[in-house]
């Protein structure tokens, strides 16, 4: 096979999770299409050698973190929304209504978190990466990979225990202008 049918076969294979991976960090469809679509860009000038070299999801998965923290640092706010990318109705199932608020009442909180605690957040248990992992994609130490977790967590339970799951969630507001981005 030859790189430009491996690249497509990667692309159709990898292409719906990379981009939920980037629709969880970013918060926003539309701007997790652009940076899925650029580290795909650079992917493909560089197939050959990253695909003979290893794993080109771990290229690609890398340079999606690396432009969304980017992204933050050059707003220097939180995204104000966040969902996972829905499969565009296609085998969409029924869920129950408490299912679909309580998702509802676990984004909200997850987009209050600071972008840094959110990004551990999502790299570790939603898109089950080691801390060693989260770590490396973050390029960051496994040890502020688990503080981050760890006040993340702490800030979620906080959030959910004090979230009436009748009431749907409030938008995220961005974060004031001169806010870091790890908290």
């Amino acid at each position: 096979m030859d790189d430009d049918a491996e690249f497509t076969a990667f692309v159709r294979d990898r292409g719906l999770e990379l981009l939920r991976l980037a629709v969880a960090l970013t918060g926003d469809r539309d701007q997790a299409e652009d940076v899925v679509q650029g580290a795909l860009e650079r992917l493909y000038g560089r197939w050959g050698r990253v695909s003979r070299r290893g794993d080109p999801g771990w290229y690609v998965r890398q340079s999606i973190v690396n432009a969304v923290r980017d992204g933050w640092r050059g707003r220097q706010r939180h995204p104000e929304v966040l969902g996972l990318a829905a499969d565009e109705g296609a085998g969409a199932s029924y869920a129950p209504i408490e299912e679909m608020l309580t998702r509802d009442v676990v984004r909200g909180a997850l987009a209050e978190l600071p972008p840094r605690r959110r990004m551990v957040i999502t790299l570790r248990y939603w898109g089950g990466y080691t801390e060693a992992e989260t770590a490396r994609l973050m390029g960051t130490t496994v040890g502020t990979v688990k503080s981050q977790a760890h006040r993340a967590l702490r800030e979620l339970r906080a959030r959910l225990e004090s979230a009436d799951p009748a009431e749907p969630p409030a938008p995220a507001a961005p974060a004031a202008a001169g806010a870091g981005a790890s908290r």
